[in-house]
């Protein structure tokens, strides 16, 4: 087996999610570094990426991000990370539709019409609904908060634990507690947690904190990158490699190289070629996007001594992390012309949403999921060729595990026919909704927890990383969501460092690069974000001059 050696780097990546993308283009842009990212798959981008089949293209974990208003300061982070060249498209209203047993809601992208329909629809929960507005920016600062308690730099660790003071959100109080608190109408409390699976836990398990940042990130509409998410990766591979830097595919890392107790470099599989050649790289600063459960279960050697392994090993067996089947939809024709514009529609055949979470792995072998996510890529896109749609639904590892070992691609018949199975129910539960819709149908491809298996290497497909259930919050439990490890030269970036998907993985990313040796702090990135975007002005102003 052939084997080579590398060292022309200042740090190493370990994965290509978008957690990994902002150091790498931070540290680029900002730090001059020569950064290397490793990634397994032969596509870029983690759950950013973007992949296509006979012309139809979809984006299997970006289906929609908020806060990419032009002016606001996610935005203008993003647009440093990139270099300004993803541009973004937001939802048409109503971008997101509720679907329940006789109940339709529609959420538009202005929280005072979101509030006001809700008291239409709910008149004698007025005052409430009034107050859980109030209080969602509240609840959501006590996430961002607690993350800087754990993970800020010192002055941002005595900032967070003086704003607790005032804030007063426990991260101990749940979804359901708070809802069943302060509101009587079971239907209205499904409803305001409907978004739940946006970060994968029911509501009776997520701090409420979560809960309010998911809904506060999503107040004022959703937006959508112009030529898919495979653009996010393009851009940032361009600043890498403009510094001397790479992305290399087909790259599976194996072990964290460690010399005198500290982390040196990673040893690497070649995927690509037959016999898997073994690459080994070196640099002073090696940091994983791949997650807590692979980073210390999988990557560091078991004779480096991780005190916490067996409890992580624990908290996965008891709090299995969410995953799912999903269907990507080719069309004949128009969605259009059946009334869609591009919203989501989230479906349940249950206004309980705990019931439909118990019973996520039922439908698999017989009968109906108990929720189903609709999303139109092509809706959303003015690039799209040809239209798209994506159907996905809560599913269990487990009921897919004993196909696990054959090979993608060439899995049994028993397999494919319940893949087969899986497309038909998909397709039925959205067409009794919308009658009309498999008439347009002209392709379909399912996916499945091995398929997120095989290509993230997440465990059990895992599309969140650790579940954000309260256990993970525990103070025995913190080193787990670190970003400095107990492996010196080691780091964490991406979702388990801060919060669940696009921003959430890009603040975890800034609280990484703010540990790292000659590092970006959080100030200094917003900061950078702001001035690139005040000098973009200027040199548009200057040429229209």
């Amino acid at each position: 087996m052939k084997s080579t050696t590398c060292k022309d780097y200042d740090l190493i990546l370990i994965g290509s999610g978008i957690g990994a993308l902002t150091v790498a283009s931070l540290m680029a842009q900002l730090r001059n570094k020569r950064v290397l990212i490793l990634e397994r798959h032969f596509v870029a981008g983690g759950f950013t990426h973007s992949f296509q089949r006979r012309g139809y293209h979809w984006d299997p974990g970006l289906h929609y991000v908020g806060q990419m208003e032009t002016g606001s300061s996610t935005r203008n982070l993003f647009d440093l990370v990139t270099n300004q060249q993803v541009q973004w498209q937001k939802m048409p209203d109503s971008f997101e539709k509720f679907v329940y047993p006789g109940l339709t809601f529609d959420v538009y992208s202005d929280p005072k019409l979101f509030q006001a329909d809700l008291i239409a629809r709910f008149p004698r929960e007025a005052e409430a609904i009034r107050q859980y507005f109030k209080v969602l920016n509240k609840a959501a600062e006590a996430l961002f908060l607690d993350a800087a308690r754990h993970n800020g730099t010192l002055l941002f660790k005595l900032f967070g634990w003086a704003a607790k003071l005032w804030n007063g959100i426990d991260l101990n109080l749940t979804t359901q507690e708070y809802l069943n608190q302060y509101f009587q109408d079971p239907q209205l409390k499904a409803l305001l947690a409907s978004q739940w699976g946006d970060y994968g836990v029911p509501p009776q398990e997520s701090p409420f904190a979560l809960h309010a940042t998911i809904v506060q990130h999503y107040l004022e509409g959703g937006y959508y990158p112009i030529g898919g998410a495979g653009t996010i990766a393009q851009s940032v591979q361009q600043l890498v490699e403009a510094q001397g830097g790479n992305i290399r595919l087909n790259r599976e890392v194996t072990t964290v190289l460690i010399e005198d107790g500290r982390a040196v470099g990673v040893r690497v599989r070649n995927l690509k070629t037959k016999e898997s050649e073994i690459e080994d790289y070196y640099a002073p600063v090696i940091v994983s996007n791949a997650g807590a459960y692979n980073t210390y279960l999988n990557f560091i050697p078991p004779s480096y001594s991780i005190p916490f392994r067996e409890s992580l090993c624990q908290f996965f067996q008891d709090h299995p992390p969410a995953t799912n089947v999903a269907l990507y939809i080719g069309f004949s024709g128009d969605p259009r012309q059946l009334g869609f514009k591009g919203e989501n529609h989230w479906i349940y055949n249950t206004f309980d949403h705990q019931a439909a979470d118990r019973h996520k792995s039922d439908w698999i072998k017989a009968g109906e999921p108990p929720q189903v996510y609709l999303s139109f890529p092509s809706l959303k896109d003015p690039k799209a060729q040809k239209h798209t749609a994506e159907i996905s639904a809560d599913a269990d590892y487990d009921s897919f595990a004993q196909w696990r070992d054959q090979p993608w691609l060439h899995r049994d018949q028993q397999y494919r026919d319940l893949k087969q199975r899986l497309q038909t129910v998909l397709l039925d539960v959205v067409d009794h909704h919308y009658p009309g819709f498999l008439e347009l149908v002209d392709y379909c491809e399912v996916s499945t927890p091995l398929t997120n298996e095989h290509f993230t290497a997440h465990p059990q497909g895992a599309m969140y990383g650790l579940p954000m259930v309260q256990e993970r919050f525990a103070p025995q439990n913190r080193a787990w969501t670190q970003v400095k490890t107990p492996l010196p030269g080691l780091y964490m970036t991406g979702s388990d460092v801060f919060s669940t998907g696009v921003v959430g993985s890009m603040i975890g990313a800034l609280f990484t690069t703010s540990h790292l040796p000659d590092g970006v702090s959080i100030p200094q990135g917003f900061t950078a974000a702001a001035k690139a975007k005040t000098q973009i002005k200027r040199e548009i102003s200057g040429a229209v001059s």
